[in-house]
Protein backbone atom coordinates (compact mmCIF):
# COMPACT_ATOMS: atom_id res chain seq x y z
CA UNK A 1 0.00 0.00 0.00
CA UNK A 2 2.84 2.19 0.92
CA UNK A 3 4.62 1.41 -2.47
CA UNK A 4 1.28 2.32 -4.35
CA UNK A 5 0.64 5.92 -2.59
CA UNK A 6 4.40 6.34 -3.35
CA UNK A 7 4.00 5.77 -7.31
CA UNK A 8 0.99 7.63 -7.27
CA UNK A 9 2.18 11.06 -5.74
CA UNK A 10 5.10 10.61 -8.17
CA UNK A 11 2.68 10.29 -10.86
CA UNK A 12 0.53 13.59 -9.54
CA UNK A 13 3.81 15.29 -9.84
CA UNK A 14 4.78 14.49 -13.10
CA UNK A 15 1.07 15.70 -14.39
CA UNK A 16 1.49 18.95 -12.33
CA UNK A 17 5.10 19.60 -13.87
CA UNK A 18 3.98 18.59 -17.73
CA UNK A 19 1.02 21.11 -16.72
CA UNK A 20 3.14 23.86 -15.52
CA UNK A 21 5.29 23.63 -18.54
CA UNK A 22 2.78 23.35 -21.45
CA UNK A 23 0.54 26.39 -19.50
CA UNK A 24 4.27 28.01 -19.37
CA UNK A 25 5.05 27.74 -23.30
CA UNK A 26 1.32 28.52 -23.72
CA UNK A 27 1.90 31.43 -22.06
CA UNK A 28 4.86 32.24 -23.92
CA UNK A 29 3.70 32.10 -27.40
CA UNK A 30 0.89 34.22 -27.08
CA UNK A 31 3.07 37.08 -25.84
CA UNK A 32 6.21 37.13 -28.38
CA UNK A 33 4.35 35.32 -31.10
CA UNK A 34 0.37 36.10 -31.04
CA UNK A 35 0.89 38.99 -28.61
CA UNK A 36 1.78 42.96 -29.56
CA UNK A 37 3.71 43.48 -32.16
CA UNK A 38 5.92 46.52 -31.38
CA UNK A 39 7.94 49.38 -33.42
CA UNK A 40 10.44 51.84 -33.05
CA UNK A 41 11.48 55.01 -34.14
CA UNK A 42 14.37 57.70 -33.55
CA UNK A 43 12.12 61.23 -33.31
CA UNK A 44 14.99 63.25 -33.28
CA UNK A 45 16.14 61.70 -36.54
CA UNK A 46 12.41 62.05 -37.95
CA UNK A 47 12.17 65.60 -36.65
CA UNK A 48 15.81 66.56 -38.10
CA UNK A 49 15.80 64.61 -41.11
CA UNK A 50 12.20 65.69 -42.35
CA UNK A 51 12.05 68.35 -45.07
CA UNK A 52 9.83 70.17 -43.40
CA UNK A 53 11.73 71.00 -40.55
CA UNK A 54 14.63 71.90 -42.63
CA UNK A 55 12.06 74.45 -44.27
CA UNK A 56 10.96 76.12 -40.95
CA UNK A 57 14.84 76.42 -40.38
CA UNK A 58 15.47 77.92 -43.19
CA UNK A 59 12.22 80.20 -42.64
CA UNK A 60 13.55 81.27 -39.75
CA UNK A 61 16.83 82.91 -40.47
CA UNK A 62 15.17 84.86 -42.97
CA UNK A 63 12.52 85.99 -41.02
CA UNK A 64 15.59 87.02 -38.26
CA UNK A 65 17.27 88.50 -40.58
CA UNK A 66 14.27 90.73 -42.07
CA UNK A 67 13.80 91.56 -38.43
CA UNK A 68 16.84 92.17 -37.64
CA UNK A 69 17.64 94.80 -40.96
CA UNK A 70 14.26 96.58 -40.18
CA UNK A 71 15.10 97.09 -35.95
CA UNK A 72 18.79 98.62 -37.20
CA UNK A 73 16.56 100.76 -40.12
CA UNK A 74 14.17 102.08 -36.88
CA UNK A 75 17.08 102.42 -34.49
CA UNK A 76 19.55 104.48 -36.44
CA UNK A 77 16.10 106.32 -37.02
CA UNK A 78 16.07 106.74 -33.28
CA UNK A 79 20.11 107.65 -32.95
CA UNK A 80 18.73 110.54 -35.52
CA UNK A 81 16.00 112.13 -33.72
CA UNK A 82 18.17 112.09 -30.39
CA UNK A 83 21.15 113.88 -32.30
CA UNK A 84 18.76 116.17 -34.12
CA UNK A 85 16.75 116.75 -30.35
CA UNK A 86 20.69 118.27 -28.87
CA UNK A 87 20.16 121.05 -31.51
CA UNK A 88 17.74 122.78 -29.80
CA UNK A 89 18.01 124.58 -26.14
CA UNK A 90 16.39 122.19 -23.51
CA UNK A 91 13.68 125.02 -22.50
CA UNK A 92 12.77 125.84 -26.06
CA UNK A 93 9.39 124.41 -27.59
CA UNK A 94 11.06 122.79 -30.38
CA UNK A 95 13.15 120.70 -28.14
CA UNK A 96 9.75 119.86 -25.94
CA UNK A 97 7.83 119.41 -29.35
CA UNK A 98 10.77 117.12 -30.27
CA UNK A 99 11.64 115.42 -27.35
CA UNK A 100 7.78 114.44 -27.29
CA UNK A 101 7.84 112.96 -31.09
CA UNK A 102 11.10 111.06 -30.04
CA UNK A 103 9.60 109.44 -26.90
CA UNK A 104 6.54 108.27 -29.06
CA UNK A 105 8.79 107.22 -31.77
CA UNK A 106 10.63 104.73 -28.85
CA UNK A 107 7.19 103.55 -27.90
CA UNK A 108 6.42 102.91 -31.30
CA UNK A 109 10.05 100.85 -31.46
CA UNK A 110 9.55 98.83 -28.23
CA UNK A 111 5.86 98.07 -28.86
CA UNK A 112 7.17 96.86 -32.82
CA UNK A 113 9.80 94.92 -31.67
CA UNK A 114 8.12 92.93 -28.45
CA UNK A 115 4.95 92.52 -30.98
CA UNK A 116 7.25 91.07 -33.71
CA UNK A 117 9.52 88.83 -30.99
CA UNK A 118 5.92 87.39 -30.10
CA UNK A 119 5.09 86.54 -33.75
CA UNK A 120 8.48 84.67 -34.20
CA UNK A 121 7.90 82.57 -30.84
CA UNK A 122 3.93 82.03 -31.49
CA UNK A 123 4.39 81.22 -35.32
CA UNK A 124 7.66 78.71 -34.31
CA UNK A 125 5.63 76.82 -31.43
CA UNK A 126 2.61 76.62 -33.97
CA UNK A 127 5.01 75.19 -36.66
CA UNK A 128 6.38 72.99 -33.87
CA UNK A 129 3.08 71.53 -32.66
CA UNK A 130 1.60 71.14 -36.62
CA UNK A 131 5.50 69.12 -37.32
CA UNK A 132 4.95 66.83 -34.16
CA UNK A 133 1.32 66.06 -35.14
CA UNK A 134 2.14 65.52 -38.68
CA UNK A 135 5.13 62.75 -37.97
CA UNK A 136 2.68 60.78 -35.44
CA UNK A 137 0.06 61.10 -38.02
CA UNK A 138 2.44 59.10 -40.30
CA UNK A 139 3.48 56.50 -37.73
CA UNK A 140 -0.05 55.71 -37.07
CA UNK A 141 -0.14 54.94 -40.61
CA UNK A 142 2.90 53.44 -40.89
CA UNK A 143 2.33 50.75 -38.15
CA UNK A 144 -1.07 50.01 -39.42
CA UNK A 145 0.33 48.98 -42.82
CA UNK A 146 2.82 46.87 -41.29
CA UNK A 147 0.15 45.46 -38.72
CA UNK A 148 2.21 47.19 -35.55
CA UNK A 149 -0.42 47.97 -32.46
CA UNK A 150 2.63 49.68 -30.07
CA UNK A 151 5.43 51.86 -31.48
CA UNK A 152 7.92 53.30 -28.82
CA UNK A 153 10.76 56.38 -29.11
CA UNK A 154 13.80 55.49 -28.67
CA UNK A 155 17.15 57.95 -28.13
CA UNK A 156 20.61 57.22 -28.82
CA UNK A 157 22.37 58.20 -25.46
CA UNK A 158 24.65 61.32 -25.61
CA UNK A 159 28.07 60.39 -23.74
CA UNK A 160 29.86 63.28 -24.42
CA UNK A 161 28.67 65.41 -21.19
CA UNK A 162 30.25 66.62 -18.69
CA UNK A 163 27.91 67.21 -16.30
CA UNK A 164 27.55 63.26 -14.30
CA UNK A 165 23.76 64.48 -13.55
CA UNK A 166 22.71 65.33 -17.55
CA UNK A 167 23.89 62.31 -18.06
CA UNK A 168 22.30 60.70 -15.63
CA UNK A 169 19.02 62.03 -16.25
CA UNK A 170 19.29 61.14 -20.37
CA UNK A 171 19.52 57.59 -19.14
CA UNK A 172 16.62 57.19 -16.63
CA UNK A 173 14.51 59.34 -19.68
CA UNK A 174 15.15 56.59 -21.60
CA UNK A 175 12.38 54.56 -23.15
CA UNK A 176 14.20 51.48 -24.99
CA UNK A 177 17.46 50.50 -24.21
CA UNK A 178 17.53 47.07 -26.51
CA UNK A 179 15.49 46.71 -29.90
CA UNK A 180 16.06 44.52 -33.04
CA UNK A 181 16.97 46.63 -35.68
CA UNK A 182 14.40 45.45 -38.00
CA UNK A 183 11.78 47.04 -35.49
CA UNK A 184 12.70 50.50 -35.88
CA UNK A 185 10.43 52.28 -38.67
CA UNK A 186 11.75 55.81 -38.94
CA UNK A 187 13.48 55.30 -42.65
CA UNK A 188 9.91 54.05 -43.40
CA UNK A 189 8.43 56.54 -42.20
CA UNK A 190 10.93 59.72 -43.05
CA UNK A 191 9.92 58.29 -47.19
CA UNK A 192 6.39 58.99 -45.90
CA UNK A 193 6.37 62.52 -44.62
CA UNK A 194 8.87 63.51 -47.56
CA UNK A 195 6.25 62.27 -49.59
CA UNK A 196 3.95 64.06 -48.35
CA UNK A 197 5.84 67.33 -47.65
CA UNK A 198 6.48 67.59 -51.55
CA UNK A 199 3.03 67.03 -52.56
CA UNK A 200 1.69 69.66 -50.64
CA UNK A 201 3.82 72.00 -52.06
CA UNK A 202 7.35 71.90 -50.06
CA UNK A 203 9.52 74.42 -49.08
CA UNK A 204 6.67 77.13 -50.60
CA UNK A 205 4.44 76.12 -48.24
CA UNK A 206 6.19 77.01 -44.85
CA UNK A 207 5.28 80.51 -44.31
CA UNK A 208 6.35 82.90 -40.91
CA UNK A 209 4.81 85.64 -39.41
CA UNK A 210 1.05 85.96 -41.55
CA UNK A 211 3.41 85.98 -45.13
Amino acid sequence: MKGKTGTLIVALAVITAGGLLAWANQTQTSVSGAGMPVGVVDLVKIFNEFEQTKALNAELDRYKRRLAEEQQKREEQLSVERDTLQGFAPDSAEYRKRSGQLKKLIIDYQAWLTGEREILKDEHRRWIERTYATITDAIARVARTKGLQLVLTREELETQVDDAANLQKQILNRKVVYYDPALDISDTVLVTLNDVFAKSGGAGSVKLGGQ
